[in-house]
């Protein structure tokens, strides 16, 4: 630049600029925080569940013996019975 030349004055940012681009900045922020906050929720739940399958299959794994197969056996067919009879009565209703 010339000695004569005098450097061109910054034009200023209006204000309605300025406040759209830190309200924007504001709401990316909160979206931010949100989806942090849900991601560390969802790894809570997803331990507690780990956890909880873990429990169930060593129940699983201890009900497994002889025993106790054969009632769940009886119990799941008296069940199944049980709907079956149920069915057949829904289904009489049905025609009449």
């Amino acid at each position: 630049m010339a000695r004569n030349e005098t450097k061109p004055a910054e034009t200023p940012v209006p204000a309605e600029k300025e406040e759209k681009e830190i309200t924007w900045l504001r709401s990316l922020e909160e979206k931010v925080h949100a989806a942090a906050g849900r991601l560390r929720e969802l790894r809570e739940e997803n331990a507690t569940l780990r956890q909880r399958i873990d429990e169930l299959e060593e129940r699983l794994a201890a009900a497994s013996t002889p025993g106790e197969a054969t009632a769940w056996v009886e119990e799941r067919e008296e069940i199944r019975g049980r709907v079956e009879r149920l069915v057949e009565h829904l289904a009489e209703l049905g025609e009449l």
